[in-house]
């Protein structure tokens, strides 16, 4: 492993965990990371604050299953609800950690969600979230924690949704800046771990610079027994990555943050199911 290499080594992957499914999910996934990668892995818990401040409130009210009528919303149930849930994510985190033998810490804070998970991924070399907390429908869109990580977050982003986890093939975006090479050595990471398969997505309009773009992963990937396939794209919008992502059924978009502008990431985002790592 060169220096450089080791300099941008993932050693503390941070998960932000509630008790959502989509939020299992993306435990699973980071302490998977965490044992390849021989990573250590910080879970969190944020009470919500506001939830705390609307439960306070002489107006707020509650539906019960199978209850029809109201009820107060009361502060002290909520606190007793967040702190039961909070036991909760510690022992999944446990579970998932000392099953693969992965060092594991956890902590409790509270206050605004986003703002404290954003805090905390600025000692992390990656924050995995599930996309949403509870959505009521099936389509499943980003939360704003999700949303504000996307957009915010100083480290790489792993994002995924319930009944997903990571499998192949591995697509990833590279077009030749020092982010998309970091984005091409953990895509072969993950190829490696899933079976070999990766696709590349050239992104170059011209035949000349894909063809340079190529030789360059070509020489990057050589030695690693991967299943390398190639694709070029004349630009990365997108409604061409989630063109692409369809048709290579992809088991998971590692993605250049800087290939795409904040409005069509959001839109990437929102449309794709396969798990999104987004790489800084």
């Amino acid at each position: 492993m060169s220096k450089r290499d080791e300099q941008q080594r993932i050693r503390r992957i941070l998960i932000a965990l509630d008790t959502s499914h989509h939020s299992l999910a993306a435990l699973e996934a980071a302490a998977e990371l965490a044992a390849s990668l021989e990573a250590e892995l910080h879970g969190l818990f944020v009470e919500d604050a506001n939830l705390l401040r609307l439960a306070g409130l002489p107006v707020a009210r509650e539906m019960r299953f199978p209850f029809a009528a109201p009820a107060r919303l009361d502060r002290a149930r909520m606190e007793r609800a967040l702190r039961a849930q909070a036991t909760q994510a510690r022992q999944a985190l446990a579970a998932a950690s000392e099953r693969r033998h992965v060092e594991w810490s956890f902590r409790v804070v509270r206050g605004d969600v986003a703002p404290e998970v954003l805090a905390a991924a600025l000692e992390a070399d990656l924050l995995t979230l599930g996309k949403a907390s509870r959505p009521l429908i099936r389509r499943v869109h980003l939360g704003s924690t999700a949303r504000a990580a996307a957009e915010e977050a100083p480290c790489c982003v792993l994002m995924l949704q319930r009944d997903v986890g990571i499998r192949s093939p591995v697509v990833v975006t590279y077009d030749g800046t020092a982010t998309a090479r970091k984005a091409l050595r953990l895509a072969a990471h993950l190829a490696h771990e899933q079976a070999g398969n990766l696709t590349v997505l050239i992104v170059a309009d011209v035949p000349d610079a894909a063809q340079r773009l190529r030789a360059e992963v070509s020489d990057s990937l050589r030695g690693r027994g991967l299943i390398v396939r190639y694709r070029q794209l004349p630009d990365a919008s997108a409604a061409t990555l989630t063109h692409e992502v369809r048709s290579e059924d992809s088991g998971v978009l590692v993605l250049s943050g800087t290939i795409l502008a904040r409005e069509a990431l959001q839109t990437l985002l929102d449309t794709v199911d396969c798990p999104v790592l987004l790489v800084r």
